[in-house]
């Protein structure tokens, strides 16, 4: 009976000092916006698949070519292009096909690659890369730290408290980021984000 008071005491204790140490701290996110130079890549499906006339007697060779006049035609190198044809195989489609990548660091030459249109092509997939230092990495933070801080100033304030040291910090960002481009999405800015622990005193 005398331990399980002694064990009721303990935890009473903890379950009181944990409370407190939450009262007494102010969580916030911090945001800094970074400028970016985006690497846009597009992968476009050219199949068999996707011509619905004429389909027994045309060839992919054929369909490939057609592909490359228009964009020869519309100042696009066939030299900017990849090709792969693992990654169509992988997709598992009956008829003959492969897939084409084209990179540039242009946005104006992305949209015009992806205004060609042509017979037997889709486009598959179209997403753009960032990417920055570590030393670039904690540039941000301390940024995004001080809007945090600003944040949690303001709040304390508000509560007529005053704010006191750190107690915790979590970054999550990645050095390499690959997002799907959407037209509601900026391409040439990305929010870098952190959480931050304070003391309220």
């Amino acid at each position: 009976m005398k331990r399980l008071f002694i064990a009721l005491l303990v935890i009473m204790a903890t379950i009181k000092g944990y409370s407190q140490e939450k009262r007494n701290t102010i969580n916030v996110n911090g945001l800094h916006t970074v400028p970016t130079k985006p690497v846009f890549h597009a992968r476009m499906m050219v199949s068999l698949n996707n011509v619905y006339y004429d389909s027994q007697t045309m060839t992919l060779d054929e369909i490939k070519s057609g592909y490359f006049a228009k964009l020869t035609k519309a100042g696009i190198s066939k030299t900017n292009l990849k090709e792969n044809h693992l990654h169509y195989d992988l997709m598992g489609y009956e008829k003959d096909g492969t897939i084409l990548e084209f990179t540039t660091t242009s946005e104006e030459a992305m949209q015009e690659f992806l205004n060609v249109r042509s017979l037997g092509v889709s486009k598959l997939e179209y997403t753009y890369k960032t990417e920055f230092t570590e030393e670039q990495a904690a540039e941000y933070t301390k940024k995004a730290f001080d809007n945090a801080k600003e944040k949690a100033k303001k709040i304390a304030s508000k509560i007529g408290k005053k704010l006191g040291g750190v107690t915790y910090i979590s970054d999550n960002n990645t050095l390499k980021r690959n997002t799907t481009w959407y037209y509601t999405i900026p391409t040439n800015s990305l929010e870098y984000h952190i959480t931050v622990t304070f003391e309220l005193l």
